[in-house]
Parts: C-alpha cells; structure tokens; sequence
C-alpha cells in the first residue's frame, strides 16, 4: 500500500497547480481532473463546478445509507515555487530525504489530500466505510477562495447534508504533539499604485520640488501603524475586536511557544511582538498590518540618482473575530484618500478577503476527534488558534451551520509557502492512520 500512495503523491506533486498564475492553468485543469479520475476509481460520484477560466470545484461523494456524513475538504492549488535558487530539490518532484517528503505542495495541501485518499480507500478495500463521505477541494485557496462560496452555494443540495466538516489543512505544535484549532484570523489584500508624473526625475534638478513616491509611502505606513507598538493607528480599526478572556488565554498557554523556539524555528535575528508578555499570542488573538512587497525606483548594480515616477505597494490586514472585511476595506479606502496628496494620482485595488473562523471546541465531534488523536500520538491534544487565513473554514460554518474541526500533521519546519516545502514522513502516515479511524469511528 506505502508504493501506491507514494506513487500517486508523486504524480500529485509533478502537476505544478499554482493558481496564481495565469499560465499554468492547464495544470490546474490537470491536477483537477488527476483526483476526478481517482475518485471515480474508487465508486465516487464526481461533479467538476467552475466558471470560465477559473479553477474547479471538485465535488466527490459516496453515499451508503442513512448514515452520518463527513465533508472533507482539502485544496489542489499550490505557490509558486520561487525562489527557485534557494531550493535544495526540484520543486516539483517528490523527493523521500532525511525522513521528510520534498517538493511544493507536500505540506500544504497535497499530502493532506493524498491521506484523506487513502486512508478512505482502505476502508473501503476493508469493507469498513461506515459513513456517508463528501470531499470539497478547491483550486484557488492560495488566490483567495474567490469563487469557494459561489462553488458551495450551487452544491447545497449535497453540502447541506454533511453533519460535520474536517478541514486539513494546518498542522502540529511540534512533532507528535495532536492539535486542533479554532480560530483563523481574516485577511484583506490590497495593492496601492501612486504616481507624482510621467517620468522619472534627475535627483539633482527635482530634488525639493519633486514628491518622492518611495519615500512618501514610509511616511504613509508611519501614519497607519506604530512599528513601536504594532499598533494600527486608522480610526475605528478595532471598534469590532473580540475580546479575548483570561480562560482562553490559559488555555492558548498550553500551546505557546518560547522566544528562543520562535526565533529557531523563524530565523529571525529579534522580536518586536504586539504581546511582551506572551510573545506567541501576538499572531493568534491581534490584528496586523504588513507590507507584503514594494516597487518603486532603481535597484540595480551601482547607481542612479532619479526620483522615481511612481511606486507600488502590496499590503495586507489580518483580522480578528468579529471584524468584517467590508468594514475593514471602507476604513481603508477613506485613509488612503485623506492622506493622499492633491495632484498625485492613485489606485487601490482589494486583490483579496475573507472573515475570520472562530468555533466553540465544546461538542461531540471535536471530542471524539480529539480521543482518537490521543490514541494515535500518545500525547494530549492541544487547542490553538492560527495567525492564517483560510477562507473556506468560515464560509462552510456560516452558510451550512455545521461542526468544522481544523487540524493535519504537518510540523512547524514544513517551509510552506517557502523553498523546501516538506512533509514529515513519520506524521504523514500517522496521520492517514488517524484519519481512517476518524472517518470509521466518528
């Protein structure tokens, strides 16, 4: 059975399904119809639900009777594997070195998938598949969900009837060590594009006449946040902010981390945490505010004195519970006006959002999947809150009204989103072994 799964992982990983660019979308079409064809093999019913020229929805279900029904559900879609210098294999080739799975999407979300796969397929093969099963995997989790909700909306019939989703798609504190989570943070994405003219300047004949883009932008991020404090300083931003109280704060104790673990596991060379007191909650219970990339000017070899014509920023908020996106783009939008300067020309795109998840832990699913996870790692289940997004997780709680539980099996050094994205090779079959007892036993 490790040769079949490890065959068909492989074949995953070769499909390089990254949504953000345009020109691979025939491998997202590839990797779609790659897992239709698998779970058609194995007696699911398969809807494929897409608009033009965006990525599937694949929609797999097996129904043996009046029983309970479990959603799954999972994304086929991947980053881009850039840099691809810093990448000790190829990217998108699965790699088995030093105990851990290689190659972009081992982690996040292929190797979820391939173990949701199989560990069905082993009970079906054993003749154990005592519920009704409904598999939801999306192609553009890594551009935002942004057809998800309408995809679900058109497959309510089927959805409607899942008494409980499990979302795989996070993973452990450390190795061995079972968690689920209950809250993701929100996202809103924008892109500012400013330009003071038509072209860029002589630094000598312009300089004090002439608004320098670049350097208007630091001014501007100085204006909306505190980099002392991490405090967002636009008015109303945390009007809507869910307080967090002393008894989820001890209890995220249990799952924090130690200045020293965070700096090895980052990196990073210093802190400047949001919480001085517990460094670890400051990306779980607080909104953010980062800049995710800026252009403008020359950064060539050696060098050239212009003032540049126009520079472009991306930037993102992170969200807490109960802050709403839409209110969040609106606080936003008039900031941006306020302090824009009369003559400079503008544009903010909103490239992205969703709300935040937020769910109670005290229900029977949650209980039972945390004695079954128990029971496998030896190891108390630990509850925990994520600083990422995942926007799916909140639009199945809020239009179906159903039970969501967060957890998977990938470690903390996994490099998601990074060069040398891996899977642990020892929590990835513990993991299907775990799933296969949750979805025979829950």
């Amino acid at each position: 059975m490790k040769n079949e799964v490890i065959k068909f992982f492989s074949q995953f990983i070769s499909i390089p399904s990254v949504s953000t660019q345009k020109d691979r979308f025939n491998d997202i079409l590839k990797a779609a119809h790659f897992l239709k064809d698998k779970f058609l093999s194995l007696g699911f019913k398969v809807k494929l639900i897409q608009d033009k020229n965006c990525p599937p929805l694949i929609l797999a279900f097996k129904f043996i009777g009046n029983q309970k029904t479990i959603g799954i559900y999972g994304h086929y879609d991947v980053q881009p594997e850039d840099p691809l210098k810093e990448w000790k294999t190829e990217p998108f080739k699965l790699i088995l070195k030093n105990g851990k799975f290689y190659g972009r999407g081992s982690a996040d979300n292929k190797g979820h998938i391939v173990q949701n796969i199989f560990a069905l397929e082993e009970l079906i093969k054993e003749n154990k598949l005592k519920n009704n099963i409904v598999f939801v995997i999306e192609g553009e989790e890594e551009s935002a969900s942004s057809n998800f909700e309408k995809y679900v909306l058109k497959a309510k019939d089927i959805l409607s009837k899942i008494d409980v989703f499990y979302l795989t798609d996070v993973g452990m504190r450390k190795k061995n060590m079972p968690t689920i989570y209950y809250a993701l943070r929100g996202i809103v994405y924008f892109e500012l594009k400013i330009k003071i003219g038509e072209y860029d300047l002589h630094s000598g004949s312009y300089g004090n006449l002439a608004l320098n883009p670049a350097q208007f932008l630091g001014d501007l991020f100085s204006k909306m946040k505190d980099l002392k404090t991490g405090k967002i300083l636009i008015s109303g931003f945390y009007d809507d902010v869910r307080k967090i109280d002393n008894k989820e704060k001890r209890l995220l104790k249990l799952a924090s981390q130690k200045v020293k673990d965070i700096l090895k596991e980052s990196k990073l060379y210093f802190l400047c945490s949001v919480d001085k007191k517990n460094p670890s909650f400051s990306t779980k219970i607080y909104p953010s505010l980062d800049v995710n990339g800026i252009s403008s000017g020359y950064v060539g070899e050696g060098a050239k004195t212009i003032i540049p014509k126009e520079a472009i920023v991306k930037f993102s908020f992170r969200l807490i519970e109960y802050q709403k996106p839409e209110k969040i783009i609106k606080l936003v939008q008039n900031f941006i006006k306020k302090n824009i300067p009369q003559g400079m020309k503008y544009e903010l795109k909103i490239l992205g959002a969703s709300s935040p998840f937020y769910t109670p832990i005290n229900n029977e699913y949650t209980m039972k999947t945390k004695a079954i996870l128990e029971t496998i790692f030896k190891n108390k289940v630990i509850f925990d809150r994520v600083g990422g997004s995942i926007p799916a997780a909140e639009i199945l709680q809020r239009v179906f009204k159903k039970t969501i539980i967060l957890t998977g099996f990938m470690l903390p050094d996994c490099n998601i989103h990074a060069p040398n994205e891996n899977f642990d090779e020892e929590m990835f079959w513990k993991g299907l072994k775990t799933l296969k007892l949750i979805y025979s036993s829950i």
